[in-house]
Formats: structure tokens, C-alpha cells, sequence
């Protein structure tokens, strides 16, 4: 068997894993990002949003780069 098999019919998509060949952590790591990937795609954010948080980053990074990089 596949470590990993996908399965599509009409309303459902099924992923199976070889539970001897997967690690659980990492697979409830992955469906929760996924969930969360899921959601934000239904959220119907403006463009100006990626540039207002590009500027929130830069921000914070110039307050906060010398406690990591010292």
C-alpha cells in the first residue's frame, strides 16, 4: 500500500494514510493547517490587506531584530 492514497468521488474527497508509515503528530499538524487554510479562503479580505500586513512585519522586525540577531 501507498503511505499515502486519494480517493475522489462527486461530494467527497478521502486521503488515506498507512497508519505503520505515518506519523499522527505531523498528520493532525497538517489537517489543522489545512483547516485554517480552508477558512481564510472564506474570508473575503481587500488586496490592501497583505500590504498592511507586510507594513505590521517591517514594523515589528526594526523594533525587535537586535533580540535575535545579538
Amino acid at each position: 500500500m501507498n503511505t499515502i492514497a486519494v480517493k475522489s468521488s462527486r461530494d467527497k474527497i478521502v486521503v488515506t494514510f498507512d497508519k505503520t508509515e505515518a506519523n499522527m503528530n505531523i498528520l493532525l499538524k497538517f489537517l489543522e493547517r489545512l483547516e485554517v487554510e480552508q477558512n481564510a479562503e472564506k474570508i473575503n479580505f481587500s488586496k490592501d490587506i497583505l500590504k498592511i500586513a507586510e507594513e505590521i512585519k517591517s514594523t515589528w522586525w526594526q523594533a525587535n531584530k537586535k533580540r535575535f540577531l545579538n
